[in-house]
């Protein structure tokens, strides 16, 4: 009898550990997956982009009459500069890269195409070429310097770097179809 006592007292207390530690890691789970802080070159809202978006309700990171300087940047090398904001981390960067392809295919030969990423220039050209993307220049800068705060983000600036429209986030097929659009229409201007 004194040993059934024993025995169900230690298998209480088992069952009592086992809940414990089931709380505190559930507990470390939700506060790193669900309260942690976001970098400035993190990708933008996961609510935000895991829902399609219209443009209407997409807020750009820029306003339209911004003046970017970035260093190493001639704006006036172009009538139009296409400024990807990326990040060597960011998924949704990596699963835009068909449209970014599908720009530099259909790009007017007047339009330059830029990566700003916070990482060194070399991992940038790498990941770009893992994505089969060519761009005309790389640069290595905070994105918070031109106003990003997520990625990915496109920003298109006219010759005397001044933002006309900018993109945030992973566009929808109609969303990237009314970005090379806009390109060209600005073309015409």
């Amino acid at each position: 009898m004194k040993g059934e006592r024993r025995e169900k007292k230690l298998e209480v207390l088992a069952n009592v550990a086992v809940v414990i530690t089931s709380v505190v890691l559930s507990s470390v789970l939700v506060k790193k997956y669900f309260f942690s802080s976001t970098k400035p070159e993190a990708s933008v809202e996961a609510v935000q982009s895991k829902s399609p978006a219209s443009s209407a309700s997409r807020r750009p990171s820029i306003q339209a009459g911004t003046k970017i300087s970035l260093a190493g940047i001639d704006w006036s090398k172009s009538n139009r500069t296409v400024v990807l904001a990326l990040s060597t981390g960011c998924h949704f960067c990596s699963e835009s890269a068909p449209f970014y392809q599908k720009l530099q295919q259909q790009n007017p030969n007047n339009v330059r195409l830029v990566a700003v990423l916070p990482q060194p220039v070399e991992d940038g050209r790498n990941y770009l070429t893992k994505l089969g993307v060519s761009l005309n220049e790389v640069v290595q800068a905070p994105l918070a310097s031109v106003g990003v705060s997520g990625t990915p983000t496109l920003l298109l600036i006219n010759h005397d770097g001044v933002v006309t429209d900018s993109w945030v986030g992973k566009l929808s097929d109609g969303e990237a179809a009314q970005v090379i659009n806009r390109i060209n229409q600005s073309m015409a201007q």
